[in-house]
């Protein structure tokens, strides 16, 4: 008995869908409010569309909405590629352009090459990094 005690309190650590390594103040709200943005999904989500491809109203506001959120708030770029994971995941069979778009804004690239991404300056890393495509 007191093995599955243990099993299931070791089973318990860990298992949130929040970044563990958020230390400030600022990150906390960072991702309080990506999570508002990412449950705002679920339910645009849930709601019928005529067209999976483009989704409906509600799923593309609330898909528009958290890419601007991901990408201006104050996390580094492996939060910023979680959150994308948590959203896309929500997004499945309801919009196709919409994961996508979501898919697209990845910092992949910047994550393979060693940039974390400073916290205050993930974005402007990212935006340079487009504006270098251009």
């Amino acid at each position: 008995m007191p093995l599955i005690v243990c099993a299931l309190l070791l089973a318990g650590c860990g298992g949130s869908a929040k970044v563990a390594s958020c230390t400030s103040p600022k990150e906390q709200r960072a991702l309080a409010r990506l999570d508002a943005d990412i449950a705002s999904i679920k339910r645009a989500a849930a709601q019928p569309v005529t067209d999976a491809l483009k989704g409906g109203p509600a799923v593309n506001r609330a898909t528009d909405r958290f890419l601007l959120d991901v990408e201006t708030l104050p996390i580094d770029n492996l939060q910023r590629n979680r959150m994308i994971d948590h959203a896309a995941a929500m997004l499945v069979g309801s919009c196709e352009q919409c994961f996508q778009a979501l898919e697209a804004e990845r910092p992949i690239v910047n994550i393979a090459h060693g940039d974390r991404g400073c916290p205050t300056a993930g974005a402007a890393v990212a935006r340079q990094g487009r504006n270098d495509l251009r």
